[in-house]
């Protein structure tokens, strides 16, 4: 199998690339930290955590606060949603929990 080049494609190509590893897998994402300065540095950029997929993090790992409360203010969906279930049953905000739902 021939390997494509990534480091070739232009910035911004790369970027995308990098989101679209957050969005699949954070094993695959921390991977690719994990390979290159420039991969780090692109992994590192703010924007990815919007990306993540919080909710596929297995339970017996735990999340470090610090990467939630980026990913909530990156406004990533999965974390709203977590948050909006939080309001809505624990706190029994209805109105607020749906409207981080929605």
């Amino acid at each position: 199998m021939d390997y494509f080049p990534i480091l070739e494609l232009p910035e911004e190509i790369q970027a995308l690339v990098v989101e679209r590893v957050a969005g699949n897998s954070f094993t695959d994402l921390y991977g690719l930290r994990a390979s290159r300065k420039t991969m780090k540095a692109l992994a590192e950029w703010s924007r990815v955590n919007h990306f993540y997929d919080v909710l596929s993090v297995p339970r017996r790992l735990n999340m470090p606060p610090e990467l939630f409360k980026t990913c909530y203010a990156e406004r990533n969906p999965s974390t709203l949603y977590m948050k909006g279930v939080q309001f809505f049953f624990t706190f029994n905000l209805q109105e607020e929990g749906l409207a981080f739902m929605i």
